[in-house]
Order: C-alpha cells, then structure tokens, then sequence
C-alpha cells in the first residue's frame, strides 16, 4: 500500500515539474445544454441532485439555467423557441433534431499562447479583443470561453446533493476524429487509446487537457440523436452512479481520482 501512495506522489511531482511548453493549454469549461422545455429541463436535473442557478431571458430569446462549479465548468441548460438572431438561430434549428449537449466549451488561461500554438498547426482560427475563435467549420461546435465564473455565483450553487464537483470528461462520438484530435493535439493534449465502459462501451481515443479533463472520443454510432457529435458528460464526485440519460445527454459520476 505505501509502495502504491509513493508511486502515485511521485507522478504527480514528475506532472508537477514538466516545463509549461509540454503541459495542455486548454481545460474543460461549461456545456450548454440544449433542451425544449427549460423549466422541465431544471426539474429533471434538481431531481438527479444537482443544484441550479437561474439564468435569465435574454434579448434574442434565450432561455438559461446553470449547473456550475467553482472553477466555472458544467452545464448551461439553454433554450430557444425562435430564432431571433444568428445564435438563437442555431439552438432553435439543433433543437428540431432534438435535444443534448450543442458545445463542447474550452478554456484557455492563457489565449496569446492558445492562438500561437494554433497558428503553429495550421488551424484556422480568429484571436482579437473579443476572444479566441476557431473558424475552420468541421469544428464549428467548439468555442473557446473566458473565466465563466460570476459575482453572482454562491456557494450554495456549488453544492450539488449528488456529491458532483467538476467535469471529468466530455464524450464525443465522430467518424472523423481527425480535426478534432489535431486541435487538441496543438493545445498540447495527450492521448491514448482504451476500452471503456461507462457511460457506454466502446474503443475510445482519451485526451488529456489540464486540471485532470479529458475528450473521449467514440465512433458515431454511439450518438443518441443523429448530426449531434457531443453525448456524454462524467463528472467527478466522492461516489459511483449509473450512467443516466437526460434529456439527449449521458450523464455519469465517478469518485475523484
């Protein structure tokens, strides 16, 4: 037992003590959520245990709910009943394929360094004062966010009846992986390949991103909604649940490494 504890104090120094060029520059961040019915939406989450902050209408029509964590990741629940603009637009034509998980959102501490490493690859991609934006459309459903995290948050937003703390993992379900694994590769992602189980078995491509996240790839015979690449969340908690489907949405808890 002691061997085991110093062999696993010794990887976390050996991670501790890698120079900052060969560490991910991205970790993951919240994941709007699209559902039909925001108020049914809130109550089925409530009801898995999560606590929910309200959101509010906005002037395009959009209709939000979060699930945070304190480093600002988890879920927005979002909806759109018309499209009023270019983004109500897109939730409101997503929706009519059904509901789930629209974007997969990063974040990156540092977007000068993000954008260099980007330029470096050939990704296409937008780096000014409003932010970070991958241009290349095979990767239209992932965007890069800011710090997430608001004066509004409260601890009791954070405290979660089923224990869950952060996003672990984000499950991915493509045919073509390569765009997706070249942009994680150049925000300095590692990976490997290995069977996995829940929230469904499968071959998966692993990626490691920063704070302990990680993209799982799958084949796309694996989505639950048709033209919907994004299917799973796993989030870390002190205990072990039944993968559960939400509303087009694997959900899972995993006790904290």
């Amino acid at each position: 037992m002691a061997g085991a504890v110093m062999r696993w104090m010794l990887a976390l120094l050996l991670v501790a003590s890698l120079p900052a060029w060969c560490q991910p520059l991205v970790r993951l961040d919240h994941i709007p959520t699209a559902v039909r019915d925001l108020d049914a939406a809130v109550a089925d989450f409530r009801a898995l245990g999560f606590a929910i902050k309200p959101g509010r209408s906005h002037t395009n029509g959009l209709r939000n709910a979060h699930i945070k964590f304190a480093n600002g990741a988890g879920l927005e629940l979002i909806t759109a009943h018309e499209a009023r603009d270019t983004l109500s637009g897109r939730y409101a034509d997503f929706l009519r394929q059904g509901e789930g998980p629209a974007y997969l959102t990063l974040h990156a501490a540092d977007e000068a360094r993000a954008a260099t490493a980007l330029q470096a690859a050939g990704i296409a991609h937008r780096h000014d004062a409003q932010g970070l934006e991958l241009t290349d459309p095979r990767l239209g459903w992932i965007f890069f966010a800011g710090d997430n995290r608001s004066p509004t948050d409260k601890p009791e937003h954070f405290a979660h009846a089923n224990g869950a703390s952060a996003t672990r993992e984000v499950w991915v379900a493509t045919d073509d992986p390569a765009p997706l694994a070249q942009l994680l590769t150049a925000l300095g992602a590692s990976s490997h390949k290995e069977a996995r189980d829940a929230p469904l078995k499968a071959q998966a491509r692993v990626f490691e991103l920063a704070d302990g996240g990680h993209v799982v790839i799958v084949p796309a015979r694996h989505r639950l909604v048709p033209g919907h690449p994004l299917i799973g969340v796993v989030m870390g908690s002190p205990r072990r649940s039944t993968p559960t489907q939400a509303h087009g949405l694997w959900l899972t808890l995993r006790p904290n490494p």
